[in-house]
């Protein structure tokens, strides 16, 4: 059986691309999953921050008085590139794959077509996890550290950062630390505080607070948490956990304060090839669902005809072939921004 060369165009990988099943994710699915893509490299966006003004009163006789619009401010970025790629060699077409049997009769041209779903699948899910962790920085109130790597050592590399000007956090320090004994009962007048200066900057009131494993056990621990989740004073905060998704566990709500009580425990592997919880431990956000979007960029990429072609979407693939060396490479390019609808939307707090 000949080698299906058709396989590899890329508007033939677009469509299977778009028929695979992303990896559900925490963070872009919950709080950024709003999906804008351009026909440029260069992604344009408004986003809100800061206080909301009154209109001013006119005096008789006046028309009217010319106000500023200074209540979102537009930025303009290249997206950044991700671009994994995967290499097909002779070697590859002719050895047996894992769990195939090993009186496998398949033809090199079967197995070609096996390896090209699974590699594009598996640059789909680096691909998203990249994406989540950029989702995951910015809802940390982080700014995005690209780091765009030049060699193949990944010792050289070119440093930019996506930056919204986040500053609705605090870091706790002394005795109001979760963590020491003089914070005792001021747990819940944190997040009363905390979650009223959300809806002071945002004028849109938080629904969830996401705690960190050390700052759950610190806040469940506090003898006024204890005295509210107690039989009698069930209607002041139900505290029934129950897994209502893989990593993410239900631990109860303050209906005084409308909040619902998550943990979300999952980790991942960071550039420097250190396991991270994608949470920090000391940490608690107050946010609501749908903080943003993301927005995707345009790639530009030379084809098999020799010319360059311009793709809109969230995910491009690419194929090349090397006669000399009998191989094909194929690649997952996207060029995704993490947009927040407010800035002052949710609130991030270190409380050690």
């Amino acid at each position: 059986m000949a080698m299906n060369l058709e396989l590899y165009k890329t508007t033939t990988m677009l469509a299977a691309i778009e028929k695979t099943m992303p990896l559900r994710k925490f963070f872009t699915k919950t709080f950024f999953p709003g999906v804008t893509t351009f026909v440029t490299e260069k992604v344009i966006f408004d986003y809100k921050k800061g206080k909301r003004p009154m209109a001013p009163f006119v005096a008789p006789r006046v028309g009217g008085i010319t106000v500023s619009r200074d209540g979102y401010q537009t930025k303009e970025y290249t997206a950044p590139k991700i671009a994994p790629q995967r290499i097909l060699t002779v070697d590859d077409l002719m050895t047996r794959g894992m769990g195939e049997n090993v009186f496998s009769q398949r033809t090199p041209a079967q197995r070609q077509a096996e390896l090209l779903a699974k590699d594009l699948s598996q640059l789909e899910d680096m691909t998203a996890r990249r994406i989540e962790w950029m989702a995951r920085e910015l809802f940390l109130g982080k700014p995005i550290i690209v780091k765009g790597y030049i060699d193949k050592l990944d010792s050289e590399y070119v440093e930019d950062q996506i930056n919204f000007g986040f500053d609705n956090k605090v870091t706790l320090a002394g005795a109001d630390k979760w963590s020491d004994p003089g914070s005792e009962g001021k747990k819940l007048e944190n997040l009363k505080k905390w979650r009223m200066e959300v809806i002071k900057k945002s004028g849109t009131a938080p629904t969830m607070v996401i705690f960190g494993q050390n700052a759950w056990e610190s806040f469940r621990k506090d003898p006024e948490i204890m005295k509210l989740v107690d039989q009698q004073n069930a209607t002041l905060a139900l505290m029934n956990p129950s897994v209502v998704d893989i990593a993410l566990t239900y631990c109860g709500k303050l209906p005084g304060l409308g909040l619902e009580l998550y943990t979300y425990d999952d980790w991942f592997i960071d550039d420097d090839g250190v396991e991270q919880p994608y949470i920090p431990e000391n940490a608690v956000i107050l946010c609501r669902p749908n903080l943003g979007s993301f927005s995707y960029g345009a790639v530009t990429q030379m084809e098999a005809d020799g010319q360059f072609h311009t793709y809109e979407g969230t995910r491009v693939p690419k194929s090349w072939s090397d006669q000399n060396s009998d191989a094909r490479m194929i690649r997952l390019s996207s060029r995704p921004i993490p947009i927040p609808e407010d800035v002052d939307g949710w609130f991030v707090a270190e409380v050690q």
